[in-house]
């Protein structure tokens, strides 16, 4: 076989929605080089059950689409590869499998089951690759590089589409080449046999897909809010490091312009707006990694750990800091917890007013019995208006001389514990007449 030209569609498999975008293309390019609907969901069911495989054993993989020719007849191909481990003794194993013919058989057997021709080459430390071909009608006509080209220039024009959505056709697709596999049943005994192989096969699909559309409407829900953190983000990213930029061209002009000869003086400003532009950049990316790396769990006794945390904090003599004794003890990840408690005490110290500065740190228990952690101050207080505000990344109510703060604290704060799946709010202080009580939930396992 040779190809007749270059590849039509290419699909690089990095993720889960991938496959839904492959099993598409294939099924679009299945339809317009004339095979008939059966043939076409074999051809994509073909293709989307080898790239799971590649993700599943080798993170990440390439589907390329051609059609290629042998003789006078066509076929359109799917070529599959991964730079995985491989597979050291494909022979034997491929021999083993196709000597099956009870429900053990595996994806690969059925996979080629389903296709006119079917090649697999893989070795250790070499990766695998996949060739799955359909045979095209007897008689199709002749498929040169302009038909290929308008093929090409019609699939990168395609729309992109909703996961969701095409997971509900695949679902209507597979139930209809089901039903159609029955009513062949009755021709032939190994037809039988095949299509229960295939049925079973397509069963265990079905579910597979059902069980990943809800993790898809996860994803899609959480994609969505990603989006629109991003937009958020980046508004306020460009807005605040456009400051420092902006100070440093007033500073070249006014350099250019002869009206700033005093070096100590321009070194100096020059240093603080750098150091300015260093500090946010810092502080951006703590914000961007904020509650999404694997941390391990571990056994947290929240009252030892706050112990040691206070006398470790930098803060007046004439400032207290109080703990309840009833506690819990966590199973969590015990950095995310001391991101939040380390940025909420820190806050409650510099920016409290009074000459004896008191923080209380305790929980309390909702009417579902769900547990409240709050970190409270007796200092100024925030305002209704401006509690959500302050969670707002670089937002700063009240500047103080001897405080130095980019203002992101707690927008680190509460993107940790939304990320966990918790929330934070402010309340008015209930110990002191002034002050404020950071409230959140933390849903973790609770050892004791």
């Amino acid at each position: 076989m040779e190809k007749v030209q270059k590849p039509i569609i290419e699909v690089s498999l990095d993720r889960e929605l991938d496959l839904v975008i492959a099993y598409k293309k294939a099924m679009r390019l299945a339809e317009i080089s004339g095979l008939n609907f059966t043939d076409q969901t074999k051809f994509a069911t073909a293709v989307s059950e080898i790239s799971r495989n590649a993700l599943a054993y080798a993170r990440k993989g390439k589907v390329t689409f051609f059609i290629v020719k042998e003789d006078v007849g066509y076929y359109v191909q799917a070529i599959i590869t991964d730079q995985g481990p491989g597979i050291s003794n494909l022979g034997t194993l491929l021999q083993k499998l196709d000597s099956q013919t009870n429900r053990q058989q595996t994806g690969i057997m059925n996979c080629k089951r389903l296709s006119d021709k079917f090649d697999m080459d893989s070795g250790a430390g070499k990766g695998t690759c996949v060739k799955i071909f359909m045979r095209l009608p007897v008689g199709h006509p002749p498929i040169n590089s302009l038909i290929l080209s308008g093929w090409r220039n019609h699939f990168s024009q395609l729309a992109p589409i909703s996961p969701y959505d095409e997971l509900k056709q695949q679902n209507h697709l597979l139930l209809k080449v089901l039903e159609e596999l029955r009513i062949k049943e009755s021709q032939t005994k190994e037809q039988i046999k095949k299509i229960q192989s295939l049925n079973t096969e397509l069963e265990h699909n079905y579910i597979k897909i059902k069980e990943l559309s809800k993790d898809y409407a996860i994803q899609n829900e959480l994609l969505l809010k990603r989006n629109k953190e991003l937009d958020d983000f980046a508004h306020i990213v460009s807005h605040d490091l456009k400051a420092p930029i902006l100070n440093l061209k007033g500073i070249i002009q006014l350099i250019e312009d002869g009206k700033l000869n005093d070096q100590e003086k321009m070194f100096s400003i020059f240093k603080g707006q750098l150091k300015k532009m260093e500090n946010l950049i810092e502080c951006i990316l703590t914000y961007s990694r904020a509650g999404h790396e694997k941390v391990d769990k571990t056994r947290l006794d929240i009252k030892e750990f706050l112990t040691t945390m206070i006398k470790n904090l930098a803060m007046p003599d004439s400032f207290h800091v109080e703990t309840e004794d009833e506690l819990p003890i966590l199973f969590t990840e015990e950095i995310f917890v001391e991101q939040v408690f380390s940025n909420l005490l820190s806050n409650a110290i510099k920016y409290n007013n009074k000459q004896e500065g008191k923080v209380k740190v305790g929980i309390e228990r909702n009417t579902e019995d769900e547990i409240i952690y709050f970190v409270e101050d007796n200092g100024p207080g925030i305002p209704l208006n401006k509690r959500e505000a302050v969670f707002n990344m670089f937002t700063i109510l009240q500047k103080k001389k001897d405080v130095n703060s980019t203002g992101i604290g707690l927008a680190i704060v509460k993107k940790i514990i939304n990320e966990k799946g918790g929330k934070i709010w402010i309340e008015d202080a209930v110990e002191w007449d002034t002050g404020s009580r950071f409230c959140f939930t933390w849903p973790v396992e609770v050892v004791h």
